[in-house]
């Protein structure tokens, strides 16, 4: 699943490629991809594209806004030739230059919604703190983990808590920071939660200046992978630096790699 460094990847590869572009009409190809919460005659053209956790929000000069999820495996693709479209797409949104944008999703989750620009986006209000934000500080890590029994790794990954992270990332965080993924949270001490802090804005820095991380299906706007996965210390490795084994087990579903000599 596409996570906050390639969410924010493509961002940026649509603010310079689509900003002030005109929506001439959007094309669902397979029903259920595409949530109109209004009859819309014209949208008009894109001014600002943004994100909140995982959702990508674009914005009209006519006070509507887009709200993609590209869930599991969804793309965007921009298109240059109106007649090419991809193996897997999903709904189209086409531009009146003869340009378009095509949401490609082999898995199907993925959503595009078109609501008013004021109008509340229910899934948004559950989320927590953006990890690259002021508010993502130790204080604010520490009394969401006063209670928490659950293992660290597993309260990372909890959208209301942080909006975001996902399994690639919290395991390279909780690697740099030394800490055990099966640590309960609320056992962390208060050392450990700024190291949390410090490094979550790190890795993601770092995850976005090398255009996210391709393990599988995530492509940038231009269709191309991203080079993260080059610099993974934990995330799908069989070998530490240190030499010894990394470690793989399942919690709440997901696999969790560290290393039980780096991370004791």
């Amino acid at each position: 699943m596409p996570e906050l460094p390639e969410v924010q990847t493509v961002i940026n590869g649509l603010n310079s490629l689509v900003i002030g572009k005109e929506i001439q009409k959007i094309i669902e190809l397979r029903s259920g991809t595409l949530e109109w919460q209004i009859p819309i005659t014209s949208l008009g053209k894109i001014e600002s594209i943004s994100r909140r956790g995982k959702y990508i929000i674009l914005q009209t000069s006519l006070h509507y806004k887009l709200v993609i999820h590209l869930r599991m495996t969804g793309k965007l693709i921009f298109e240059r030739d109106l007649d090419k479209t991809s193996s897997h797409s999903r709904a189209e949104i086409i531009f009146a230059d003869k340009t378009k944008l095509i949401f490609d999703d082999v898995r199907t989750f993925g959503k595009i919604e078109v609501m008013k620009k004021n109008d509340d986006i229910p899934a948004l209000k559950k989320l927590g703190a953006e990890p690259l934000s002021d508010k993502f500080n130790a204080e604010y890590l520490i009394n969401k983990l006063r209670n928490k029994k659950a293992p660290i790794k597993t309260v990372l990954l909890d959208q209301s808590v942080i909006a975001g992270l996902g399994n690639i990332y919290v395991a390279e965080i909780l690697y740099r920071c030394k800490i055990d993924p099966r640590k309960a949270g609320k056992t962390l001490r208060t050392a450990q939660i700024k190291e949390i802090i410090k490094y979550t804005k790190v890795v993601l820095q770092e995850a976005i200046k090398h255009n996210g991380t391709t393990i599988s299906d995530y492509r940038s706007v231009e269709d191309k992978s991203g080079e993260f996965q080059n610099f993974l210390n934990v995330y799908g490795k069989k070998t530490c630096e240190c030499g010894a084994e990394i470690h793989k087990i399942k919690q709440a579903g997901r696999s969790t790699y560290f290393c039980n000599i780096c991370q004791s």
